[in-house]
């Protein structure tokens, strides 16, 4: 089932190896997913420590994280790393089985091949020595096609922006080859590139569904978002994308 609206801040602290979050009406379901995992030998997402009405907490993942580390992406060591990472989550969750009830923030999408997360970006990515080592904020996990996964991590990796945009915030020196680094990283995770750009655009679509319908529902930071005139922008990515499909394929 999908869950229902109410409003949520999102305060986010960290302290003692425990990061401590908003609790939503899907953590449960996500805490499941995550211990299912971790037990599959998958270290590389949060364990889940604590659950309330109110907050969780989940263990917090060693490495560096954030704005100034876009940088290890733009390598193909790093981009390489980034596509075993989303491969190895993906197996894992094959096994899993959803528990009666289980609530999801997004829609599920078929085919149901695996548990995406939903928002695999490099800002939701632990590195260290310049590879991805750990995948967090699995508040859009749900049930659905390894492509949507990969499609999404393929919007910001090859990237599917102006090459103003690398330059200033991915950590290139000059204007990326992107169909080669679709290439790259279909070919580690183990993926047809046909039809990948078509499923980025998809993708970016759905975003814009999902941005709106969580700020509707007083959902932080998409209600902020929205009100900062977010939406105009990821139209113009989806218009941009849809002007430059040559320079993927």
């Amino acid at each position: 089932m999908l869950w229902s609206n109410e409003s949520v801040s999102r305060t986010v602290g960290i302290s003692d190896g425990r990061v401590r979050r908003p609790a939503h009406p899907w953590t449960a379901t996500v805490h499941e997913l995550l211990r299912h995992l971790r037990a599959s030998g998958v270290h590389e997402v949060p364990a889940p420590m604590a659950l309330t009405a109110e907050y969780e907490e989940v263990s917090f993942l060693a490495g560096a994280a954030g704005p100034s580390c876009w940088p290890f992406q733009a390598t193909e060591t790093g981009l390489r790393s980034a596509a075993r990472l989303l491969r190895r989550i993906h197996d894992a969750s094959l096994g899993w089985e959803p528990p009666v009830g289980a609530v999801w923030a997004v829609s599920p999408l078929q085919p149901f091949e695996v548990i995406c997360h939903g928002g695999p970006g490099p800002w939701n990515m632990v590195w260290r020595e310049g590879e991805a080592a750990g995948l967090f904020d699995w508040d859009f996990c749900h049930p659905g096609p390894r492509q949507e996964d990969v499609a999404y991590a393929l919007e910001y990796l090859a990237p599917f922006r102006s090459d103003e945009v690398p330059a200033r915030w991915h950590g290139f020196g000059q204007s990326p080859d992107r169909a080669g680094r679709v290439k790259v990283f279909c070919d580690e995770y183990g993926i047809e590139t046909a039809g990948m750009t078509d499923a980025v655009i998809a993708v970016q679509r759905r975003d814009v569904d999902r941005v709106r319908t969580l700020a509707l529902a007083g959902i932080e930071p998409q209600l902020s978002w929205v009100n900062d005139g977010y939406l105009d922008e990821l139209w113009a990515r989806i218009a941009w994308s849809e002007d430059h499909r040559h320079l993927f394929e």
